[in-house]
């Protein structure tokens, strides 16, 4: 059988280590990552293997060769743009000629594959994927198979709510000759996106094969340091250079160790190093060729590459190092720090916690470095969160901060493109949008000053100025929290995608930031009439005549600085009487009790953001969440609308009333970019536009001369309720693989998470997409049996995690890798 290695990765979240060399020359153990990809392959009888290259694919070529010295013979496809993953193997064509094996060169296996082409044989497969389990799936491809191993499901990089199973694509394959045939030659091409989910449309045999043994894809700085770990801990079963002078200590020949040198295991020192007197090898250490430690350097945790050189009293806690670095006497890296290629730290200089150094940096005697070329305080692996960026005012969330977050946005935006920038009332939140107008042009960016805006202000602004995106700035919580919300939008207003935030975040941890020569330098303009612009389009939607003739008294709790003077006016000119509560200053209740002295038609919050509102009817009767959402669709049904949009989460009687009206009910994923894009037709979303939702209620209740108490007594009863339960990221998938096992046979809808129908309702298992928790919703035709069937799912996602927790403790136990 021959095999195809692909090995075009830059590896970008790897920096500064791959900066001077691709991802699988990144060395293990003093061995390049592919190179024991090579020896699976050998012992697998696997002589023949193609190499597909693109990222400095001569550092590659030059230190294998033609496979000779590996005991393989071995030839190279340069691809001069990228071809993706399948597309790098079509450019390979020519050498495959029978089943063959795909595999990465920047991950670490030791899979039996012989045992899995067996497997694919007896299946008579087009394609087997082989599969492992892991506690985040987030960064991979969920597969779901049947119970004979056919595929039936697969999602490539999938949020929480689509995490269906912690089965992964390890990106090792076994193929047909004949599927080559489905890539097309020449273009940009992907095995998990484009070619998988061809097969299985037209019927072909798409098996997953699931591996024992360990898998470890190299995808960032700390798994890299980890995988290491893992080989000296003899987790990964694969053949390390050198030889053993205590159960867990390995060392390459030509080694010098001084005596008095404290060694403890496990630890890896490469051919060539010399270590001094006094010095300390601590646990998972592991030191690559020729490196000079001098006496009283101390490493923990810590990979180094080759020749480096460590002063007296050099201190390495948690860090990596290339090659040819220079750390003078009582230098210090803490955890997390990655120093490039050929930097040097004077004496006494400190790398803190997470700071990355890319080639060729010199840091002074006695200085301490606390940022570097890439941002490095927050610990996070990703900067975006469900509703954008966040963290805590000046100090995670910082105008230097801002500047290379709007230079990394700028990056994936043409020169030339115009952005919407808003912020609230908050003079820090005014500082960051200032920072940000900076930064977007400095890259070459125009920008629109929204000014002081609320969410729906900031998103309309978007469409009205024609803008390519929008960035909207607040803060957010309690004042006392100090956090600050940076929401980034589309050309529609709406929330950008997954996609552009990874494009975001790639740009902005590779520090690709784009800087415009001085003819190409971004210019600033205001939206000056905004706030009369946004009112006389939403007076559009309304009749304000039906309105005046409504006369109606409200009590409304809101934040004049936040929305200034407009709010009033607005009702005003409306002929609306109002009576205004600060809600910096009301307490509790506040509201309610106001409109209990009946001398109000409604009482009406208005959330700080301008998106959320919660109602108070004649009644005194809080309307809020689902309740507030089936009042909202019946407004916009009255009012003609031809198709509802609402989240898996809302209840069933959405259908119900849709129906009743002729219209089509669309379920999308439980966030506000799925429901945003299903609302596209409508200029003002009820959702998600506080001010608008109010207007139509008055509208709608002025048309039919109604109480907001009667209007909503006309939506039917239902029971929905929700629990959170806790769980651990690294359980989340094993739950909701397990989840699906067991409810196989059931009527299921998996839009997001996975919902499970019932003859009297239904129940959904929602992961939450930023908390260690689930969400359970349970809808039953009384409330009682709603509680059942919450209670049901709750115990299952708790017995499971205890089920996860029994068989670690065995394997503790028993030694089980």
């Amino acid at each position: 059988m021959k095999a195809v290695i692909l090995a075009g990765g830059k590896g970008s979240r790897l920096r500064p280590l791959t900066c001077n060399k691709p991802k699988p020359m990144v060395p293990l153990l003093g061995q390049p990552c592919m190179g024991y990809a090579i020896d699976l392959l050998r012992s697998a009888g696997v002589e023949e293997i193609a190499v597909t290259l693109q990222y400095l694919p001569d550092v590659i070529r030059d230190y294998f060769g033609d496979g000779a010295e590996h005991g393989v013979s071995m030839c190279y496809y340069e691809e001069s743009t990228p071809l993706g993953t399948a597309g790098s193997v079509k450019h390979a064509q020519e050498f495959l000629d029978e089943t063959f094996l795909v595999m990465s060169g920047d991950a670490l296996t030791d899979f039996d594959l012989l045992q899995a082409l067996q497997d694919h044989k007896e299946k008579g497969a087009a394609a087997t994927i082989l599969l492992t389990r892991v506690d985040s799936p987030l960064e991979f491809g969920v597969v779901i198979t049947e119970t004979d191993g056919r595929i039936v499901r697969f999602l490539e990089k999938p949020s929480w709510g689509e995490v269906f199973s912690d089965m992964v694509n390890t990106g090792i394959y076994i193929l047909e000759r004949d599927v080559l045939e489905l890539i097309p030659a020449g273009r940009e091409f992907d095995f998990s996106k484009d070619l998988f989910p061809i097969l299985m449309q037209r019927g072909y045999h798409l098996n997953g094969y699931v591996a024992a043994g360990y898998w470890s894809d190299i995808g960032n700085l700390a798994q890299y340091r980890q995988t290491q770990f893992d080989m000296l801990d003899g987790k990964a079963n694969c053949q390390i250079r050198g030889f053993r002078i205590s159960p867990q200590v390995w060392l390459s020949p030509d080694v010098q160790i001084a005596e008095g040198v404290q060694l403890e295991g496990p630890c890896y020192i490469g051919r060539e190093s010399v270590i001094e007197a006094g010095a300390q090898i601590g646990p998972y250490s592991v030191i690559g060729e020729c490196n000079v430690i001098k006496a009283g350097a101390s490493i923990r945790r810590s990979v180094l590459w080759n020749r480096n050189y460590l002063g007296a009293g050099v201190e390495l806690r948690g860090a990596s190092l290339c090659s040819h670095v220079s750390l003078e006497s009582h230098s210090s890296c803490f955890e997390g720090a990655v120093i490039g290629d050929r930097c040097s730290l004077g004496a006494k200089a400190v790398v803190k916690q997470q700071v990355k150094l890319w080639p060729g940096k010199r840091v002074q005697e006695g200085t301490t470095v606390h940022t570097s070329l890439v941002w490095g305080e927050k610990l996070e692996r990703t900067l975006f969160g469900l509703s954008g960026v966040q963290g805590i005012g000046n100090v995670e969330i910082t105008p230097d901060f801002a500047g290379r977050l709007a230079a990394a946005y700028g990056a994936t935006l043409p020169f030339g493109a115009k952005i919407a920038l808003a912020s609230d009332s908050d003079p820090f939140a005014a500082l960051i949008k200032s920072a940000l107008a900076t930064g977007l042009r400095a890259a070459g960016v125009h920008t629109v000053d929204c000014q002081l805006a609320t969410t729906p202000m900031m998103r309309y602004a978007v469409r009205a100025a024609r803008a390519d995106g929008g960035i909207y700035v607040r803060r957010k919580g309690a004042s006392a929290e100090g956090r600050i919300l940076i929401q980034f939008v589309d050309q529609s207003g709406i929330n950008i995608d997954k996609g552009w935030e990874r494009k975001i975040e790639s740009a902005y941890w590779q520090e690709d930031f784009r800087r415009a020569n001085l003819t190409q330098i971004g210019t600033g303009n205001r939206f000056s009439q905004l706030q009369a612009a946004y009112v006389a389009d939403m007076i559009r939607e309304v009749d304000p005549e039906q309105i005046k003739r409504g006369q109606f008294h409200l009590a409304l709790q809101y934040r004049p600085d936040l929305y200034g003077s407009f709010v009033l006016d607005l009702l005003e000119r409306l002929g609306c009487a109002v009576s205004v509560i600060d809600s910096r200053e009301a307490a509790q209740g506040e509201l309610q009790h106001l409109v209990f002295t009946g001398a109000f038609d409604l009482g009406v919050c208005l959330d700080d953001d301008g998106e959320g509102i919660v109602l108070v009817s004649d009644r005194s009767e809080v309307i809020e969440k689902d309740r507030l959402l089936t009042l909202q669709t019946l407004i916009y049904l009255v009012a003609g609308g031809e198709r509802v949009a609402v989240p898996v989460t809302a209840p069933s009687i959405i259908e119900t009333m849709a129906a009743k009206f002729g219209a089509v009910t669309v379920r999308t994923k439980a966030n506000p970019r799925a429901l945003m894009e299903a609302q596209q037709d409508v200029p003002f979303s009820l959702m998600f536009d506080a001010l608008y939702t109010l207007l139509k209620l008055i509208d709608t209740l002025a048309s039919g001369r109604k109480k907001l108490s009667e209007l909503v007594e006309s939506i039917p009863n239902y029971f929905l309720l929700r629990r959170d339960v806790p769980c651990p990221r690294e359980e989340k998938g094993r739950v909701m693989r397990r989840l699906l096992e067991e409810s196989k046979g059931d009527s299921l809808e998996m839009v997001d998470g996975i919902k499970v129908f019932q003859a009297d309702g239904w129940a959904l298992i929602l992961p939450d997409s930023e908390e260690p928790l689930f969400q359970v919703f349970a809808q039953g035709v009384t409330e009682r049996r709603a509680e059942e069937m919450a209670d049901r799912y709750v115990e299952k996602i708790l017995s499971y995690q205890n089920e996860s927790i029994r068989g670690r403790d065995r394997a503790a136990l028993t030694g089980d890798r």
